[in-house]
Parts: C-alpha cells; structure tokens; sequence
C-alpha cells in the first residue's frame, strides 16, 4: 500500500500535464502512487498522459469539474496520505520527504513560489501573507485561504470524514475543506517553498461576481458548523466584514466601481475599522 496517494484533476491541461506529472514522479519519496483525472477533456491531454505508462493511473470521466475530480481520485486511491497537485503546478523533488517529517498533524502546507505571470521565481507567498499553523480555523475564516491546494497532504481518514470536497462552491472548494479539516484537527505549516504554483493574476477578477457568491456561501457554511457558532460575536462581524472587503477589492480590480464600492459598504455595516487598510483603494473607486 502506498504511503502517499497523488491526485492530479486534468481538463484540457495538454500545456502542462507532462511537466506535472514528471514532478510528482521525481519525489524523493518513492512509496506513492500518481492519480490523474482526466475530467472529460477535449484536448490532447490524454496523448500526453500516455507517455507515462503503468507509472500513473489514468481515470477518465465526463467534464464534472475540479471537485468531483479530485473526489474520484481520492475514491481510486490506497495511499494512507492523499496530496492534492492542480495540473498546472509543479512540486519541488524533496516536497513529500519534507512534509512526512510532519506527521504530528494531519493536514500539512508549505510556502510555494509563484510562476507563472509574474515571472520568475522572485515571488514567495509568505513574503506578503501570514501563515498561521496548530489552531488556524478562525485565521482561515478571517484572513480568506492562506492554504495553496497543490501544497497540501493530507490523511486519508481525515479527508473521508470531512467528507471530501463540497460541490456548489467553486473555485472556493478548497477552503471550504480546509475550514472543515481544521474545525477538529490542528494543521502544520512547512515554512519552506515546495510548490511551484503557476499564477494568473485576472482568474478572480475576471470572475468578480462568482467569486462573490462562493465566498460569502462558505463564509455562511462555516459559521453554521458547531466551531463556527460558537465564535464570539465580535469575531463573527469581523468574518463577514472580511468577506466583503475580499469582495469590493476583487470587484475593485475588474473594473467594477459600483459592485467595488457597495462590497466596502457592507463591510463597513459589519466592523468599521477593518475598512481603514483599504481606504485608497475606496478613493480609486469614488473617483474613478
């Protein structure tokens, strides 16, 4: 049985897929095994997952979306530790070796460097957001989704009994999770960049509007669990005025002055001072 189970979910990924699936094979770690979903794509993506052989498993199925991939991955796996790798990022060789050494949790995530867009390697994502481990629920709720999915591995029992990934809340469905995981089981943070994950800086702006709705829809989903509503009412005000400056900011950026603006106004309506930070970008938005 292997140690860790690899889950790579794949739609229309031919410019990727090869270079993916070569850095989950070249771990320092060799008791695993790599899934790859192949989620109903059109492209050439399943040539190129050919060239792999007996060394992947391939499962193929309608277009069902991220979340059912990787569910359906995780139902084929026999590894006691599942990692999650999207098929356009890469894994650094020793990320594996470094995360096992941290078993005392059951979920770990490390630091990743951002390609991609931005170019280079220069961009660390710690270098401009807290990382939080042990405790992190009420972090996850307050500061959005610190946890990159292509650096998480996670115990298997653990997935199964927080019941996997939601549908319903893409691209949102990893926190969803991780808010799930961490109501019950303390998390580890491997401060070292082990994932190399590829940018694209206007997938939320682009999708403003969508985005809105799944965020607030986990927001609400995680302050119904039993954790969730036992926060102090003070915490709860600062959760939601988060969400809709995450909200007005992502509108902000696209363009769209008046959604911008009525998601700062919602946030100001739930804790006034937590507005302050972003009050130029306000300014941008009423002169604009």
């Amino acid at each position: 049985m292997p140690t860790v189970s690899v889950i790579i979910p794949a739609y229309n990924a031919e410019a990727f897929i090869s270079e993916t699936v070569k850095s989950a094979l070249n771990q320092t770690v060799s008791d695993l095994e790599v899934i790859v979903v192949d989620d109903g794509s059109t492209d050439r993506t399943v040539e190129r997952l050919a060239e792999f052989g007996d060394r992947i498993y391939v499962h193929r199925q309608a277009n069902a979306g991220v979340a059912a991939a990787r569910n359906a991955g995780v139902g084929k796996a026999s590894g006691s530790w599942i990692a999650f790798l999207d098929a356009d990022d890469l894994w650094l060789p020793h990320k594996l070796e470094r995360q096992l050494a941290l078993q005392h949790a059951p979920l770990i995530y490390s630091d990743r460097f951002n390609i991609g867009a931005r170019g280079g390697l220069q961009f660390v994502q710690s270098d401009s957001t807290p990382m939080h481990e042990g405790d992190i629920f009420t972090a996850l709720l307050l500061e959005g989704n610190f946890i990159t999915n292509s650096s998480v591995l996670l115990r298997r029992d653990v997935f199964d009994a927080a019941g996997g990934f939601a549908g319903g809340v893409s691209p949102a469905e990893d926190w969803d999770l991780w808010l799930r995981v961490a109501e019950h089981h303390p998390v580890a943070f491997c401060s070292e960049p082990l994932v190399r994950y590829r940018f694209h800086p206007d997938g939320c702006s682009r999708n403003h509007e969508k985005m809105a709705r799944v965020r607030a829809r986990v927001t609400s989903n995680a302050l119904t669990l039993e954790r969730g509503r036992k926060l102090p009412w003070s915490v709860r005000r600062q959760v939601w005025a988060k969400t809709w400056i995450s909200n007005g900011w992502d509108a902000g950026q696209a363009g769209a002055r008046i959604q911008a603006l009525r998601g700062y106004a919602r946030s100001v309506a739930y804790w006034p001072v937590g507005i302050v930070p972003y009050k130029e970008a306000i300014r941008v938005c009423i002169n604009a």
